[in-house]
């Protein structure tokens, strides 16, 4: 098997602020048409940091899709002009006022595969200081300070149940 789909059409459905969604139509292995959705996206960013008292920095905000509010690591999408590291290292300053010495990637990752083209790029910050808290005009964030085993607990007790800082915080552990 050549693990393939051979694209016939395509048609842009939206374009968006964030995403684009498409349809394809594709050529199967066995030679049939099928239609595909997809939702085409910038890609982001996800940082795993500890402040001075090595507690977790996590931030929480209202996530529409799910309908409440998140507990996270502070994360954003690419920004186009901006390297991945780049974009880390602004999103940690936006969303928790601090700034870092150096960050250990940790890899990137599909987040959704069979409908989405995101990547998500994992980071560790290391070495952090004060720097200058934003954000963007939309956006409403808490700041929320968590031992390992607050977070491990959170996992446990669904609080914490955004898989790319799951993700993060397991490869940080593993790396």
């Amino acid at each position: 098997m050549r693990f393939i789909e051979d694209t016939l059409s395509k048609k842009e459905l939206y374009d968006g602020k964030i995403i684009k969604l498409e349809t394809h139509e594709v050529k199967l292995e066995d030679g049939k048409k099928a239609f595909r959705e997809i939702v085409r996206h910038p890609g982001g960013v996800c940082i795993l940091a500890k402040d001075e008292n090595d507690k977790i920095l996590l931030v929480k905000q209202f996530r529409k899709p799910m309908e409440e509010a998140f507990l996270e690591l502070p994360a954003g999408k690419l920004e186009k002009n901006l390297t991945p590291e780049e974009n880390a290292v602004k999103e940690l300053e936006e969303e928790t006022g601090y700034k870092c010495e150096h960050l250990r990637f940790l890899g990137a990752f599909a987040s959704s595969p069979g409908y989405s083209d995101e990547m998500i790029h994992l980071f560790v910050a290391e070495g952090l200081h004060e720097g200058e808290k934003g954000g963007d005009d939309d956006e409403f964030i808490d700041i929320h300070r968590v031992t390992e085993d607050e977070f491990l607990q959170g996992i446990r007790n669904g609080s914490i149940k955004d898989l790319k800082s799951i993700a993060a915080y397991t490869l940080a552990k593993l790396l």
